[in-house]
């Protein structure tokens, strides 16, 4: 008895060392794993590159996740999905659950994905509470992480992707201004 309450004391210990949550920080590059979207298809950061990703940690029960999913992808449609991608990850629910939510929602132009055990969210994100919200510029460098919703989320939002758009614009400026200098030469 001694023998299997040590052995199961180590594999908690292991366990919990291995589930532990990763702290990103603004600066961090993006991690990789996104989900998997409502066709059973990987969803990776890479697929977005030069764009600027919002990813969102939410669930139905959380009424303010669902304030939240509207509002981005309203900012979404305003961007252009060639300029903002917004990655929806449902977080720790049931596939039957999210597939009815994200279909009762209707046109809805977010790319939603799964995290159903939550793996994702807690280890590569660190998400501990929802809605979590990180925030990329177009070189895969997160610049902004929001834990829960408040009065003020939108407006903020809303400033901090313009930031980043406005960022974006300027590197393809430069780019093709170096080029146009090239082909001069």
């Amino acid at each position: 008895m001694r023998y299997l309450l040590t052995l199961f004391i180590i594999v908690f210990s292991i366990y919990t060392v291995s589930a532990a949550e990763t702290n990103l920080s603004v600066g961090d590059k993006i991690p990789e794993k996104l989900g998997v979207n409502l066709n059973g298809e990987k969803v990776s950061a890479s697929d977005h590159k030069g764009k600027v990703l919002v990813v969102s940690f939410w669930a139905t029960w959380c009424p303010p996740c669902r304030r939240e999913l509207p509002v981005i992808d309203n900012l979404q449609k305003l961007a252009g999905k060639e300029n903002l991608s917004v990655i929806a990850v449902n977080y720790g629910e049931k596939g039957r659950v999210y597939r009815r939510f994200t279909e009762a929602l209707g046109e809805v132009n977010l790319t939603f994905t799964h995290d159903k055990r939550g793996r994702i969210g807690k280890k590569d994100f660190g998400v501990g509470g929802i809605p979590h919200m990180v925030i990329a510029n177009h070189e895969g460098i997160i610049e902004h992480i929001h834990i829960g919703y408040g009065d003020d989320t939108i407006n903020n939002l809303a400033n901090e992707i313009n930031t980043l758009l406005q960022k974006r614009r300027e590197a393809i400026a430069s780019v093709q201004s170096s080029l146009d200098k090239d082909v001069a030469e």
